[in-house]
């Protein structure tokens, strides 16, 4: 009895927290799974949470809310646009009765069949002459091989190949061509200077300054320049004043969204622009920029061209149908110009004399 007596008192003088708090995190873990082992799981406990947490995943970044609320926003409006653009297509009576049945593929097949009648009816010695006349002549390709062999290909003349002093190849002068620009020159209505390296940023804003008096230029092309957002406000104010650019290529650079929309913006005072170029540059121009850009173009009627893939549907279609009614729009007017110049026309012709009277 005194033995049992001294179990009993070791049993309650053990302190169970002393002892956890000297294990280790590593002992604390294959205690806790083997005491998952050894305990039978409570039934009255959901199946789903008996089942203890193993996932050991760091966190891959914090939440932002409000960038998830932004996102989903836009994506509803594109999809919003984008259904209300969408015409649904419907078929004329004419057209609905017009349409024909789709033939089956039976109809190869029997003719197939009634080649290989015909075959099968033929007699041996008219089969024989069937294959003598098929039979590829190999003769006549043999000469006309020799012939091509024969043939003397001249060699390529790489001495009147011109080398240019730039990699890009554009071999227009900086210099002259500003000074021309400044003072108004009717020679120069295309200025290219695509794919010039190390162009100084001085020298960028001083064509664009010059363009906003000229009166001359039709086509102004910067792609793959080094145009900055600071560029592209002077290209924004530059649109606002003049009025003989038609085209203008602004491709591979490195403007944001900001750049694109203040051009677009302009757009709104500008009746002459009617090709704009801005795709493939260095930052994407994001949802919010999309949608302002497809918002803008509502208050432009002569643009005709816009180089840009839209990423989101909506104001890719809502930009597709603006497009359609401008080029409409300017069909209509082609075609008042003729009407009012044919009655000129009919004036200007004098009347016919009558010879009777």
């Amino acid at each position: 009895m005194s033995n049992r007596d001294t179990e009993d008192v070791n049993e309650e003088d053990i302190d169970e927290d002393e002892i956890l708090a000297m294990l280790s995190p590593e002992e604390l873990k294959e205690l806790q799974s083997e005491m998952d082992i050894m305990i039978a799981p409570d039934d009255s406990v959901p199946v789903g949470q008996r089942q203890k947490d193993q996932t050991e995943k760091p966190p891959t970044g914090t939440f932002d809310h409000r960038s998830l609320v932004g996102y989903l926003y836009w994506e509803k409006e594109s999809k919003r646009m984008l259904e209300e653009e969408r015409v649904p297509a419907t078929l004329l009576p004419s057209e609905v009765r017009g349409r024909r049945p789709k033939r089956k593929k039976t109809d190869g097949t029997a003719e197939v069949k009634e080649d290989s009648k015909t075959t099968e009816s033929l007699p041996p010695q008219d089969l024989l002459a069937d294959a003598k006349s098929t039979e590829p002549d190999d003769k006549p390709q043999q000469k006309e091989g020799t012939k091509i062999n024969k043939l003397k290909i001249p060699k390529l003349a790489l001495n009147n190949i011109k080398m240019t002093s730039r990699p890009s190849g554009n071999e227009t002068n900086l210099e002259s061509t500003l000074d021309k620009i400044r003072n108004n020159n009717s020679s120069v209505t295309e200025v290219n200077l695509n794919n010039i390296e190390n162009i100084p940023k001085e020298m960028l804003l001083d064509y664009v300054n010059a363009l906003k008096k000229n009166k001359h230029v039709k086509t102004f092309s910067i792609a793959n320049t080094g145009v900055d957002e600071n560029i592209a406000f002077n290209l924004a104010n530059m649109l606002r004043e003049n009025r003989s650019i038609t085209t203008l290529n602004i491709e591979s650079n490195f403007i944001t969204g900001k750049g694109i929309v203040a051009i677009i913006r302009c757009l709104q005072f500008n009746e002459t622009l009617a090709e704009l170029r801005f795709h493939n540059q260095r930052h994407m121009l994001g949802h919010h920029a999309e949608m302002e850009i497809s918002r803008l173009l509502k208050a432009n009627n002569t643009l005709l061209k816009l180089g840009y893939h839209f990423e989101q549907p909506g104001p890719r279609m809502v930009v597709t149908n603006l497009l359609t009614r401008n080029l409409d729009r300017q069909r209509q007017l082609r075609k008042e110009d003729r009407g009012k110049v044919m009655p000129k026309m009919k004036t200007m012709t004098p009347p016919h004399s009558d010879s009777r009277r």
